[in-house]
């Protein structure tokens, strides 16, 4: 058909103008990438702006100042930076920005103390108990609930969607045998396994207990030990009893002599078990399993 012809059939002229379905889908997709880019462009500066002031964590507020933008439009755009691992939500209005090497994880995973550290402020407090030896390394599997030992209570169920478990301590021992770790605080080695056995019901049993002990009995302090074992009372020198007990029951490199007469009163070695199983004359204390069982949990 002659091209004059062309533009008096309508078939003719559809045909010129349909459009190509490989194009339009190259365009579609164009366009979307391009809408992406600038959409993370300002986020990006934001916590490009961050870093360059040498924070870490901020909170919302900060985000809303820094972006000067509303409310529901600074909540979409961090929510935009936690779906591609830029930022971690700690809590309420508090946030962390992620290092290049951990994207994509908790902040609770890699940075503990930044977490801690965000959510408690200036309040005293210390990374404690079972969150404390898994800190160190002596347990074998992970700890998802976040114990942490303060002075007054904190209203926080959660920090980076663990759970947070906050325990009450007088301002005189809540640093005693802790040690400044980046944004926060964490028992020693030894303050840690104190108060495990100090309060084997925050350890989850005695089997943990002995696990942590077996792997940090080497570099334990026989004489931080007792010291705290006094500064915490009766108490204190039942824990440090039950220590006593299960390093010399377990061959562990650690010499703890608390003193104990024929007539002390019995501790139980898991104060929450009434079951005997048997009782370390030594040291007075009730153990409510085995000695080849717990070795057994202990790897020892």
């Amino acid at each position: 058909m002659p091209r004059s012809a062309a533009y008096n059939d309508p078939d003719s002229i559809h045909r010129l103008f349909e459009p190509d379905p490989l194009y339009f889908t190259f365009f579609v997709n164009f366009c979307y990438l391009v809408d992406q880019e600038v959409a993370m462009a300002r986020p990006l500066e934001l916590i490009d702006s961050l870093v360059a002031e040498g924070k870490e964590g901020f909170t919302f507020d900060e985000a809303r100042a820094a972006l000067g933008r509303s409310p529901t439009a600074t909540a979409n755009t961090l929510r935009r930076l936690q779906d591609n691992g830029l930022v971690d939500r700690l809590g309420r209005g508090r946030y962390a920005i992620r290092t290049l090497g951990s994207l994509h994880t908790s902040t609770t995973t890699d940075d503990l103390d930044l977490a801690v550290g965000a959510t408690f402020g200036d309040r005293q407090h210390r990374i404690a108990y079972l969150s404390a030896l898994a800190d160190l390394g002596l347990l074998s599997h992970p700890v998802r609930t976040i114990t942490v030992a303060c002075t007054t209570q904190v209203r926080v169920p959660a920090i980076s969607r663990r759970p947070l478990r906050v325990v009450i301590e007088r301002a005189e021992t809540i640093h005693l045998e802790a040690e400044p770790l980046g944004h926060s605080w964490r028992s020693t080695l030894d303050r840690a396994l104190f108060e495990c056995a100090l309060r084997v019901d925050l350890t989850g049993g005695v089997e943990r207990l002995a696990e942590a002990l077996a792997s940090g009995a080497a570099g334990a302090d026989p004489d931080r030990l007792s010291l705290l074992a006094k500064v915490f009372g009766p108490r204190g020198l039942a824990a440090e009893r039950r220590l006593a007990s299960l390093a010399q029951v377990l061959e562990l490199p650690l010499r703890l002599a608390p003193t104990v007469g024929p007539r002390q009163s019995i501790v139980r070695l898991d104060p929450r078990d009434e079951k005997v199983a048997w009782v370390d004359d030594t040291f007075r204390v009730a153990w409510n399993i085995t000695a080849d069982e717990l070795r057994a949990v202990a790897g020892n």
